[in-house]
């Protein structure tokens, strides 16, 4: 008996490291590919007929599309930081992008659960996040961020940089002031810096049609060309989680200029007229309102789809790549948009207000070895990914439940399980609300309030909340529930 214990042992104890690495080559890579101020309805596979972005409409196809999901903010930083953490705009006291200078220390994000789940985690491309970097010493300002991006963030290897309206403005400064362009303080500035390309990129940004390559000097294409080089040098066992950020189709709307020549101002769409028929739209969800001309905003709307064309080009790159390499069968790609943009709808440009055109991420999953395709229609946040994330990857029910909000959309993939969620998902500006559920969306204020019921509206312009008070009444009781239930700000914010 003693000799039979012992050759079991032995065998458990043999098999036992094959086993676990069996286990881990299952998990899949992750790809998050996230996109800077990307209007839903603008992709083909969201109904876009004048779109040219056959790569996304691909992973639309073979993929699984979210009609109604919501981001939790409506600008770049609070809705990136919001993701990140799993935490609400009011949880982080941010609403606009200069709402906080940093994150609590030692805050939890889902990447370094991942990290504790054995994933490589990577971050390429624009940076919105603010890690506590306060006590970290570093040669420069990039070291400096980067090294916050680890410790803070949860990322084995960072590379970043500010964007290329920042670094416009930053380079015009420095050259009006010193003459050059001081290096270390931004990746993409000293790329364009070494490679004598700085004064290319500020005699064209924000005027004219970019001249640098489009697949290695300009922004987005130097983010790929980074990002694949990273995957070609990957040697690691453990399965990766790279999140490229990519600028665009963020303004400016300066894609090269074969881009633009795709598309016809007359073939851009319709615009949605600023008037509603009853009770009119508080002014404080009107930011960034405009009076151009119909032809102004056309041709804004054209140069914007060139933008998103070339974006999609520069998807088609990684996507092509991944499917040539080992990583073919087992990368999950998560596509999505920080949020969108106005571009003329309701007599506003900018974002910072809760209609469909700002609040729709235009959220893709694609893993058609793992989920079938489908359209899913019940309401989910964006928040909702970092959970997702961690339940494909195996976490313990420990990780998992340490997850500040959302819910797992793993049971919405695969059929399998009920979804945690009830149907009723939130967003958030500065003293505004908004609450939907698939056909009406409620927007609180504690002195005006909104609904409209999209099934007969689709384009946001009746305020019905005078009749139709059940609904009223019923959202609000949610909405009460919900901020209850998700807690007020947590300490340890660093606010301006």
């Amino acid at each position: 008996m003693k000799k039979l214990i012992l050759l079991l042992f032995v065998l458990v104890s043999c098999t036992s490291t094959p086993i676990t690495e069996a286990i881990k080559e299952q998990r899949p890579n992750i790809l998050f590919i996230e996109v800077d101020d990307l209007t839903a309805k603008y992709l083909g596979c969201f109904g876009a007929d004048f779109a040219k972005t056959p790569m996304i409409d691909r992973l639309a196809e073979k993929g699984v599309v979210f009609n109604n999901a919501v981001v939790q903010a409506a600008m770049c930083t609070p809705s990136r930081n919001s993701l990140i953490t799993s935490l609400y705009p009011h949880n982080l006291g941010q609403y606009h992008n200069l709402d906080i200078k940093s994150l609590p220390k030692d805050i939890w994000t889902f990447p370094k659960a991942l990290q504790k789940e054995g994933y490589h985690t990577i971050w390429v491309g624009k940076n919105h996040l603010l890690p506590d970097c306060k006590g970290i010493e570093a040669e420069n300002y990039i070291e400096y961020v980067n090294k916050g991006m680890q410790t803070e963030m949860g990322f084995d290897d960072v590379y970043q940089s500010m964007g290329r309206s920042v670094n416009f403005i930053n380079a015009n400064k420095q050259f009006k002031e010193n003459g050059c362009w001081e290096e270390g303080i931004d990746a993409y500035g000293d790329f364009l810096y070494q490679n004598n390309l700085m004064k290319t990129f500020l005699s064209e940004e924000f005027n004219q049609p970019t001249t640098l390559d489009p697949d290695t000097e300009f922004m987005d294409g130097h983010f790929i060309t980074t990002a694949i080089d990273k995957l070609k040098n990957y040697k690691e066992k453990d399965p990766f989680f790279l999140w490229v950020n990519l600028s665009g189709p963020h303004f400016p709307y300066n894609a090269p200029r074969n881009y633009q020549r795709r598309f016809n101002k007359k073939n851009m769409p319709k615009i949605i007229d600023s008037d509603v028929e009853t009770n009119e739209i508080p002014e404080k969800l009107k930011s960034h309102t405009y009076n151009k001309s119909d032809t102004y905003t056309a041709i804004m709307r054209k140069k914007y789809s060139a933008n998103v064309t070339y974006m999609d080009d520069q998807v088609k790159r990684i996507v092509t790549y991944l499917k040539t390499t080992k990583y073919r069968d087992n990368t999950m790609i998560v596509f999505f948009s920080d949020h969108g943009i106005m571009l003329g709808d309701h007599g506003l440009v900018g974002k910072e207000t809760l209609f469909k055109e700002v609040l729709n991420p235009a959220l893709i999953i694609w893993f058609p070895n793992k989920f079938k395709t489908k359209r899913i229609s019940t309401p989910v946040e964006l928040l909702d990914l970092g959970k997702t994330v961690l339940d494909i990857a195996g976490a313990s029910d420990t990780i998992l439940n340490e997850t500040p909000n959302g819910n797992s959309l793993l049971p919405l993939l695969t059929e399998e399980g009920e979804f945690a969620g009830n149907g009723i998902v939130y967003s958030e500006i500065k003293d505004f609300t908004s609450v939907f559920n698939g056909d009406y969306k409620y927007i609180h204020n504690t002195e005006t309030s909104i609904l409209f019921n999209l099934k007969d509206n689709p384009d946001e312009t009746n305020n019905v909340i005078e009749d139709e008070p059940e609904m009223t009444t019923h959202l609000k009781n949610e909405m009460d529930k919900w901020l209850l239930k998700s807690g007020g700000q947590i300490k340890g914010v660093v606010e301006y």
